[in-house]
């Protein structure tokens, strides 16, 4: 019965050994099929999609230096080429656990491993063509993106008691939360749940849950998914998103690092787990994050310069005043990374402007500033043509001045970013903070422990410890508002126990000339005017 059905199908066979295409042709013809071809690689398969459009593909996983097979699946679906109508069915004589997991978290229709067999190829085929067409309704308005449709057509199924019913209600419930109608997402998973402890129903349960705002009950779910299911790595993907959700950052980096640990080839999980270990601060498990993304990117379609720009970026931090060799040998691999980016983008002016910027960094960073220098005039060249009307060049490049001691140049680029923008009160929090900390992110990191440890000596009573701490944090980043603000009001403080010495009048007086630029639109504007009116009162006796 289904002869007529490969009669009518396109097929594409990708591998890039002869052989293999030549036999499986012979297979596939056996069943009927006519119209079949072949590519040697994913690039040429990818081509040949965009030409004609394909119903079959069948793709080795492992095609040496090329795109492997989960890259052309991952492309093909980003660039909307293949269809929910279609079948992709991943081929592979390998059956290492980390290349099996990156493949199946994909969700090709099937994996097949090699040698193939005319009976298995003709069993997996004939069910997945059946399936295939049994929903080929419901799959066309899914492609379209029309909801409504798919929703009513898989009622329709439902109500006819048709085959893969099973397949109707998971596909249903899925459409009904992508579509935000939680309510009925959520019924469908609870009833199933009442009947059976299905994994995609209590997975999609808490997506629902968290979707609803439910983040606390949504981690609990995925927590117990879990701890009966711990291969089952899209659930730490939703419970990281929870417990981000939550607040609770450092739990999520570590629910990365075990799915990571399980599946280390999904490009998007390391480089969520790159950002969120970079934004707490802990570039050694960033940087090693970012070193498998960038690996992993080389012929993904997520491939970009600001996914590799994101590690220089991060190396440079790290090897920030480490000269020991570990810190030159990272130094090191920033640069080298970064020769290979502008060798790769050469005709992008904003990519070479990033990277010459990254490069001043890291040559300043190992106290190289004649390097440093000239990769800033690097920098330079680009910059008036890559960051106009940029405000993210902008302050990248005011940060590269501040590094390189060029405080003066990069005041000036500030002030005029902010008088150009001046309804945009994000980019003038990110001016201020940049104003506050024009230090590295070590450097950064240091001075607001510093802070964090004067305020509990403030709240502790221990004024003159307090004091000594808040000077030892502004030594570091002596604009900081925040900062100024606290040792002020310390000082304030301890003048109420007994009249402030000399040092400490001049330490007053220090903050309050820092804090004189402060405008009525700074967020801390109001507070500074109730510390200097208490100061003077002070003074007046």
């Amino acid at each position: 019965m289904l002869f007529k059905t490969y009669q009518k199908k396109k097929f594409l066979l990708v591998d890039d050994f002869d052989n293999f295409i030549f036999s499986l042709k012979q297979m596939l013809r056996r069943l009927g099929a006519e119209d079949i071809d072949s590519a040697r690689n994913g690039e040429d398969a990818v081509q040949l999609f965009l030409r004609k459009h394909y119903d079959v593909v069948f793709c080795d996983y492992n095609m040496g230096e090329h795109k492997n097979g989960q890259q052309v699946l991952e492309e093909l679906r980003f660039r909307k080429l293949l269809k929910n109508t279609d079948i992709f069915l991943l081929v592979s004589a390998e059956a290492a656990k980390d290349m099996v997991f990156g493949a199946l978290e994909c969700q090709p229709d099937g994996y097949i491993t090699k040698p193939i067999t005319q009976s298995i190829l003709q069993n997996r085929l004939d069910k997945l063509m059946e399936q295939k067409e049994a929903t080929a309704d419901i799959n066309r308005a899914i492609d379209l993106e029309d909801y409504s449709k798919a929703i009513s057509i898989c009622n329709q199924h439902l109500k006819a008691n048709t085959k893969y019913r099973s397949w109707t209600v998971k596909t249903l419930a899925n459409l009904y939360y992508l579509s935000g109608d939680l309510v009925h997402s959520k019924q469908i998973y609870e009833d199933i749940l009442q009947k059976r402890r299905l994994d995609w129903a209590r997975l999609g349960l808490g997506k629902v849950l968290l979707a609803e705002g439910n983040a606390q009950e949504a981690a609990v779910k995925f927590e117990e998914l879990i701890e009966e299911q711990p291969l089952l790595v899209e659930a730490y993907d939703w419970l990281a998103k929870a417990q981000r959700h939550i607040g609770h950052g450092k739990k999520a980096q570590g629910t990365l690092q075990q799915a990571v640990e399980i599946s280390p080839r999904a490009l998007l999980r390391q480089k969520e787990l790159a950002e969120i270990s970079r934004s707490l601060h802990d570039l050694e498990t960033a940087s090693k994050a970012y070193r498998q993304t960038n690996k992993l990117s080389e012929h993904s379609c997520h491939e970009s310069p600001d996914l590799y720009l994101d590690f220089t970026r991060c190396l440079s931090d790290l090897s920030e005043g480490d000269t020991s060799s570990q810190g030159q040998k990272l130094a090191s691999e920033a640069n080298a990374a970064l020769e290979r980016i502008r060798r790769k983008y050469k005709d992008d002016p904003a990519t070479q402007l990033k990277s010459h910027m990254v490069e001043a960094r890291v040559w300043s960073g190992q106290g190289k500033a004649q390097e440093g220098a000239k990769a800033l005039k690097q920098a330079q060249t680009y910059f008036d043509d890559a960051a106009k009307d940029n405000p993210d060049l902008t302050l990248e490049m005011a940060q590269t001045l501040y590094a390189l001691n060029q405080e003066k140049e990069a005041e000036l680029l500030l002030t005029e970013l902010a008088a150009k923008y001046p309804d945009n009160e994000k980019l003038q929090d990110r001016i201020e903070e940049l104003r506050d900390e024009p230090v590295s992110l070590k450097q950064r990191i240091k001075a607001r422990e510093l802070n964090r440890k004067g305020i509990q000596l403030y709240e502790e009573g221990a004024l003159s410890d307090g004091v000594a701490v808040f000077k030892e944090a502004m030594a570091i980043t002596p604009a900081h508002v925040g900062l100024n603000l606290n040792l002020l009001q310390t000082l304030i403080k301890s003048a109420a126990q007994s009249k402030l010495n000399a040092e400490y009048q001049g330490l007053a007086q220090q903050c309050l000339s820092r804090l004189q630029r402060l405008t009525p639109q700074h967020r801390q504007y109001k507070r500074y005017q109730h510390l200097l009116q208490r100061f003077q009162q002070i003074q007046r006796g």
